[in-house]
């Protein structure tokens, strides 16, 4: 398999009632009127369906793609540790796929942030432990939610 998308996201703009139109009620979330938006991550397979839903205040965010791990040990645990300091929002943990390692997660930066600069020396420090590593930088959909909960273009 080459090089698979654990999750595909998006991020939506929160309107005044908090809902989706697939009618998942967010008036739970604490706070929720002080989020602007809201990232959704879709992890979907032939046999299920999973949304998780993040209020945040950005209408960018950075997705991390860790490809082809070359093996678990104690190192692997360090590297998560020093990426926890760049504000992980969601991660997909150890994927197993094509006997090959996957690892996705969602950080609270753009490509933009001072921050980014020693994420990419971090990562570059990184990358013999890996096939491939990819940085994509998510923006805000076109839709928003609308007051009804339902999609607008």
């Amino acid at each position: 398999m080459k090089n698979p998308n654990l999750t595909f996201a998006e991020i939506k703009e929160v309107g005044k009632n908090s809902e989706l139109d697939i009618e998942i009620s967010l008036s739970h979330i604490k706070d929720i009127e002080n989020y602007r938006y809201l990232l959704i991550i879709k992890n979907e397979t032939t046999s299920f369906a999973k949304f998780t839903i993040y209020p945040i205040n950005r209408e960018k965010i950075l997705k991390v793609i860790l490809t082809g791990l070359t093996q678990i040990d104690e190192q692997i645990e360090i590297f998560y540790k020093k990426l926890q300091k760049y504000n992980i929002i969601h991660s997909s943990g150890l994927v197993f796929i094509d006997r090959e390692i996957y690892f996705e997660c969602y950080l609270d930066m753009t490509l933009g942030d001072q921050k980014f600069k020693n994420l990419k020396i971090f990562l570059d420090k990184n990358k013999s432990k890996f096939k491939d590593i990819k940085l994509e930088e998510l923006s805000l959909s076109k839709r928003n939610v609308n007051l009804n909960g339902q999609m607008e273009n």
